[in-house]
């Protein structure tokens, strides 16, 4: 393949992902709006289920937003019961976000039908392709996630 044939695969891939991105804000705002929450709050929510307790600042840190923004959030998932806030044991002095079980099984259900759909259309490739797509996913993430940062950090 030459280097043209595969540059323009390259942005035709890239392209594809982010109208990807493009379709999985329009599931999550429609998950969010389901059960009276905004996408950002159903993002932490996820966090917190995948990752386990979190700080104001982690969660601020991993959504790229302000911890005064965490607060209020924090204070919409606790009033909607899909998060609670807890004195860290470790360090009395830090506050932790920990996922509602209740409240994380009530937003995610949601999702049932779209796992079941991915676990078919996924159930046609190897194991081995399936790994190398993650892979590659993880990688691109982590590529976003530092040119998000190095945009934030240019001059205006």
């Amino acid at each position: 393949m030459s280097k043209d044939s595969k540059d323009e695969l390259a942005r035709e891939l890239t392209g594809e992902l982010f109208e990807l991105s493009m379709a999985l804000d329009l599931i999550g705002n429609a998950a969010a709006g389901q059960i009276g929450i905004n996408q950002t709050d159903l993002m932490c929510l996820n966090l917190l289920v995948r990752h386990g307790p979190m700080s104001p600042g982690q969660v601020a840190a991993a959504l790229g937003l302000t911890t005064a923004a965490i607060s209020a959030m924090a204070a919409r998932l606790e009033a909607g019961g899909y998060a609670s806030r807890q004195i860290d044991p470790k360090d009395r002095r830090r506050i932790l976000m920990h996922a509602s079980p209740l409240g994380a099984e009530r937003a995610f259900s949601l999702f049932d039908d779209f796992y079941q759909a991915t676990t078919r259309l996924f159930g046609t490739a190897s194991d081995q392709d399936l790994r190398r797509v993650a892979e590659l996913l993880g990688q691109f993430r982590h590529l976003l996630t530092e040119h998000a940062e190095a945009i934030r950090n240019r001059p205006r």
